[in-house]
């Protein structure tokens, strides 16, 4: 009986060994990447500078300038709040950021700031473009200035947004509106809460 089991298992052995092994199916050997991006939270920023503001008592001078015309006032802290809300863009959402832009930073060594460009690819409308300053020091970077633009339009014009916020300073929104046909116009709102340079 064992000299019959010896070749069996000799043939079952032989058999496995050369018995056609279905084919496995492709492995997608692209790298994944695994890092996460951790890109400055400008959606933060932004809401940290407001609240800064709403928590103080103020004088808000805002100036309205259209073509060359020049409106100025003070303002109340929910006419300021509105007019913020301009910054708060919804693609600045941290998913939406992180996959929809692309970052670079470099230190200026003249100005000691921490430059951080995001941009996009995307050629539709919406948020194109974001800079961040920071002040490094004492392991925590201090926000310098924001500076956005954004694109949107609709069948007869485009309008062009530009936005620069200045850290416990001022803003200014700058809207561009290019018609197809017509002459272009231009909107500016600046407020100013300490008109320090």
């Amino acid at each position: 009986m064992k000299k019959f089991l010896i070749p069996l298992s000799i043939i079952f052995l032989t058999y496995a060994c050369h018995s056609k092994q279905p084919e496995s199916t492709a492995i997608d050997t692209k790298p994944v990447d695994t890092a996460k991006k951790n890109y400055l939270p400008v959606a933060y920023y932004l809401r940290a500078e407001i609240a800064a503001v709403d928590s103080f008592p103020l004088k808000l001078m805002r100036y309205h300038i259209v073509e060359s015309k020049t409106d100025s006032g003070i303002i109340t802290t929910p006419v300021f709040d509105r007019i913020a809300k301009e910054f708060l863009l919804d693609e600045l959402d941290s998913s939406h950021f992180e996959k929809q832009f692309e970052e670079n930073s470099f230190i200026d060594r003249s100005t000691n700031l921490v430059s951080f460009t995001y941009s996009t690819k995307d050629s539709g409308y919406g948020l194109k473009r974001v800079d961040v300053l920071l002040s490094p020091g004492g392991g925590v970077d201090k926000l310098s200035s924001i500076y956005m633009e954004s694109i949107a339009g609709n069948k007869d014009s485009t309008v062009i947004t530009k936005m620069s916020w200045k850290a416990g300073r001022n803003f200014r929104i700058l809207h561009i509106q290019k018609p197809k046909k017509g002459q272009e116009t231009t909107d500016q709102t600046i407020v100013v809460w300490d008109n320090r340079d």
